[in-house]
């Protein structure tokens, strides 16, 4: 049987630069929104997200919606459900401070804000944030999403 794990990504978006902020691992040449596993035992999947973000980037953010959902097969043996959430910095983030978090198991080597163009140059993950992502960003942010539960 194999093993379900529940994770947590955010899109942190920046009104004001038109940027995204993506992590990329140590040894690995793509990037991706930062996020991890879902404590469940212990957070709400919102403070879970929040959470994450907060581990590997030193960003606080808040969660706006729901983008999508994706199954992603990482190991013969398991299977990650991953949920992407749209985030923004909280109003007194410290864009100079973000990065890389000593404690995130070393895992995360870089942090940076990236733009539609930038994005559209590089190998990330998932790869709707090369096209479908900019397409919609706009009304993500307008409409409230009326399932989210904060």
């Amino acid at each position: 049987m194999k093993k379900l794990r529940i994770a947590n990504r955010v899109v942190v978006y920046d009104n004001n630069s038109n940027k995204v902020l993506l992590v990329r691992n140590r040894g690995q040449n793509f990037w991706y929104p930062p996020g991890g596993g879902w404590e469940y035992e212990t957070e709400r999947i919102i403070q879970g997200a929040k959470r994450e973000v907060k581990e590997e980037t030193s960003l606080n953010v808040n969660i706006g919606r729901l983008l999508y959902v994706q199954e992603f097969h990482d190991k013969p043996d398991s299977i990650s459900f991953e949920i992407f959430w749209l985030g923004w910095p909280q109003a007194n983030a410290n864009f100079n401070g973000v990065g890389a978090q000593d404690n995130d198991d070393g895992r995360v080597g870089d942090v940076r804000w990236f733009d539609k163009e930038e994005i559209r140059g590089i190998k990330v993950f998932p790869k709707r944030l090369q096209s479908v992502f900019w397409k919609n960003i706009n009304s993500a942010l307008t409409q409230e999403d009326p399932f989210l539960e904060a």
